[in-house]
């Protein structure tokens, strides 16, 4: 059996834990459905895509909806005999998941959040005890679009904090945490 790292959260959205070093000197990892993914939590065949995409139009990552710029597929096509029962699970909420990954915690308007990831936009991604997806500041999706979209002085709630956040778009690849969340009006959907 291989020698697995600690789980983390991915770009992606992916749960992962490291299973060994490519042949780029770059990590690789197995995700909770077994399947072997690269530094950013992103599959062989969707890198490969991505890859043929780019040559078909002459064109650099730009247009990939992922931070992933791996250009092969370096150690993703290895069998490292991991057992299921070593692939990372997410066996809580998000949140408490979150928390026993060491991720940042900070509070906003009496209410925690962790923070999750950066998206491929650069907006950070947190979330609340209650699953809700807000940027740094608290704000949901919906206020973050009010913010960004018009001049509006005032807001129902005047903890509203303004700022300048992106409305992120969130990864829901198979497998992701996100995936699994269902979208409603105050979570961030992709």
């Amino acid at each position: 059996m291989v020698e697995l790292g600690p789980t983390t959260l991915l770009a992606s959205g992916r749960l992962c834990r490291a299973v060994g070093v490519n042949r780029s000197d770059q990590p690789v990892y197995i995700d909770s459905e077994g399947h072997i993914c690269c530094r950013h939590g992103e599959r062989a065949p969707s890198i490969q895509a991505w890859i043929n995409a780019e040559r078909k139009s002459n064109e650099t990552a730009s247009h990939r909806p992922s931070v992933c710029d791996c250009q092969n597929l370096d150690g993703l096509l290895s069998n490292y005999n991991v057992d299921k029962d070593q692939c990372p699970r997410q066996t809580c909420s998000l949140f408490k998941t979150l928390g026993a990954l060491g991720a940042e915690v900070t509070t906003v308007n009496t209410r925690s959040q962790r923070f999750a990831l950066t998206t491929p936009e650069g907006c950070e991604l947190w979330v609340q005890p209650s699953g809700t997806l807000v940027c740094r500041h608290g704000n949901s999706k919906k206020i973050l679009q009010k913010l960004n979209s018009t001049t509006i002085s005032k807001f129902r709630s005047s903890t509203t904090i303004k700022c300048g956040c992106c409305t992120p778009s969130v990864p829901r690849r198979v497998g992701s945490v996100f995936a699994k969340m269902k979208p409603t009006p105050s979570k961030l959907t992709a």
